[in-house]
């Protein structure tokens, strides 16, 4: 899904870049059908994407807290903290033994049985 966002922000970023590039010139120039139209179609396309977008964002954002609403449910705390890390905080496997203070092996132990229980939560 982050793909899309991203393909979406790139493609607002270029029609922004367009829109921009058409006013001033639009502003430079005398008046024409033909520019006043393409100017008028990127506006159209950015809000279409700006839409989009949201969407996109929001549709995340409510996956997001359905996640985060099973994972507090699974006991004990410390299975949550390893999937928090590495699933909400974007740390690696190393880096949430380091931020627990405990071995590579016992942080990928309790991924794997925190990851069980996680999907045995309906």
């Amino acid at each position: 899904m982050s793909k899309d966002i991203k393909a979406i922000e790139d493609e607002i970023e270029r029609l922004m870049t367009v829109a921009t590039k058409m006013t001033t010139s639009y502003e430079i120039i005398p008046s024409s059908k033909l520019s006043k139209s393409k100017i008028e179609e990127a506006l159209v396309k950015l809000e279409d994407y700006r839409g989009r977008l949201t969407n996109q964002i929001l549709s995340c954002l409510e996956y997001r807290t359905r996640c985060l609403a099973k994972l507090e449910q699974i006991e004990p705390k410390s299975l949550q903290k390893v999937l928090r890390y590495y699933y909400f905080q974007d740390f690696t496997l190393e880096k949430t033994a380091e931020l627990l203070d405990r071995s590579y092996q016992w942080t990928y132990e309790m991924f794997l049985s925190a990851l069980d229980k996680y999907c045995e939560i309906s």
